[in-house]
């Protein structure tokens, strides 16, 4: 269970993930031993998965973004963890793909995209649509982004309620 200190340890390595055991230290009123064993058991136990750098996608010339909504239909008989398997497998290649989250609701499945442009992007659709098998996609490129986070803000524990 995390306590008030690990929660805030974790929102200020995910607000820089660069700081110093003692930088830290001075912002939660530990010493950077205690500190450093905190975080090492953070990490040990998966709550930490990785430290990465935020990049400015269009430097890399990724500037087009886009979602991608997928509903996936089966045939009699047809086994449906099979058609996940595809997509899954696919999404783990294509590095323009970001993200895919399973859905509950009227789409099957939902995927975040990076591209550097339409051509690139239309090709993309149709390898996403290939694998999955999909029935029905609707994509939706972004014009502007009002947040974007990775942001987690852990929620109180136990001992923070009243």
């Amino acid at each position: 269970m995390l306590d008030a200190i690990d929660r805030k340890l974790l929102l200020l390595l995910q607000e820089d993930g660069r700081l110093s055991n003692a930088d830290l230290a001075a912002r939660v009123g530990l010493s950077p031993s205690s500190v450093h064993e905190r975080v090492r058991k953070l990490e040990k136990a998966g709550t930490i998965q990785g430290y990465a750098a935020r990049i400015e996608p269009g430097a890399l010339g990724k500037g087009l973004l886009a979602f991608m909504r997928l509903s996936v239909g089966w045939t009699e008989g047809e086994d449906p963890g099979a058609v996940s398997s595809s997509l899954a497998e696919l999404c783990a290649a294509e590095p323009d793909i970001l993200e895919c989250h399973h859905l509950a609701g009227e789409d099957c499945y939902i995927l975040k995209l990076r591209s550097p442009g339409p051509r690139e992007l239309e090709a993309l659709i149709l390898r996403v649509r290939t694998a999955s098998r999909a029935s029905r996609s609707v994509t939706s490129i972004v014009l502007s982004s009002v947040k974007e986070s990775t942001l987690l803000v852990p929620a109180p524990g136990a001992e923070d309620r009243p």
